[in-house]
């Protein structure tokens, strides 16, 4: 079966998965207060420009999903090139309004195709690996019903973990006091946050300096360890903070050799408008298949 696979710019694709001939990708895009407006990217240097512009701002910008009419037009590129299935894998639900208007337009191509919009409930390094291992399932002779149905075990059970490295920026967005964003920052203090099981983001911790923090993501990758026997990936993404975060991945590696692979990616500039410069993350994925 000829299968294509969508997801959106938050996924910050690798150039190899991207250059994939059935893979596609919608972008996001990022409204700056003057009225500048960027496309979503995982080109290095837009993306190291935005997070300086950022640290800039005194106001966020605000971000924007595809418009339906490109998902049609898609679609109806799919038709036209011989596709028999279609699965979008999305940005959570409760961060952008893609999954549901991805829903919207495949179920007015059901009668055509076999569709199925996949709400990650988290994103970035998560839909990518996801969509990795929806090839290898795909690869491995799995129909598109079972397909299906392990991205939607993988949605459920991934977990993403984000420590906040600049106070300010939760100030902008109106979810932290200026007063408390001092005293977060003279007490080095970390919120660690975590992308919930409906795809929220909420505080779970809140933790002093940076070196507690990473140590309570090794028991938390223990954990994982223990709950899922096929074994999991484990990847890591930033807001312009590579050295931290691949320095934390080596100690992985050291620490956990039975991890099945490791990652590193930026999280692209609409994820950081939320993140903030500096933000790091790490994301927990069980292996879907023995």
């Amino acid at each position: 079966m000829k299968i294509a696979y969508i997801v959106d710019s938050t996924a910050g694709l690798k150039d190899e998965l991207k250059q994939h001939p059935d893979v596609y990708v919608l972008n996001l895009t990022i409204n700056f207060a003057n009225g500048d407006v960027y496309e979503d990217s995982t080109e290095d240097s837009k993306v190291k420009a935005f997070y300086q512009r950022l640290k800039e701002e005194t106001q966020l910008p605000t971000t924007a999903q595809p418009s339906p009419g490109e998902y049609y037009q898609l679609m109806d590129q799919l038709i036209a090139n011989n596709y028999q299935a279609v699965i979008v894998i999305n940005l959570s639900s409760q961060l952008s309004g893609t999954f549901q208007t991805s829903q919207m337009v495949l179920n007015e191509y059901s009668d055509r195709l076999m569709v199925t919009a996949i709400d990650s409930k988290g994103t970035s390094v998560v839909i990518e690996n996801m969509l990795e291992q929806a090839l290898e399932m795909q690869n491995m002779g799995l129909t598109f019903k079972e397909i299906n149905e392990k991205l939607n075990w993988l949605a459920e059970e991934s977990h993403i973990y984000m420590v906040i490295e600049d106070l300010n920026n939760l100030v902008k967005s109106g979810r932290l006091s200026s007063a408390n964003a001092f005293l977060g920052s003279l007490l080095q203090i970390k919120p660690l946050l975590e992308f919930t099981d409906t795809g929220a983001v909420q505080v779970i911790e809140k933790i002093r300096t940076e070196k507690k923090v990473y140590k309570r993501w090794e028991e938390i990758v223990e954990n994982a360890l223990q709950k899922f026997p096929n074994g999991i990936h484990l990847r890591f993404a930033h807001g312009d903070a590579y050295e931290a975060v691949a320095a934390v991945q080596e100690t992985m590696k050291k620490k956990f050799p039975q991890i099945k692979s490791f990652g590193i990616g930026y999280l692209t500039p609409v994820v950081g408008v939320h993140g903030g410069n500096g933000v790091k993350g790490m994301a927990i994925i069980p292996v879907a298949t023995h």
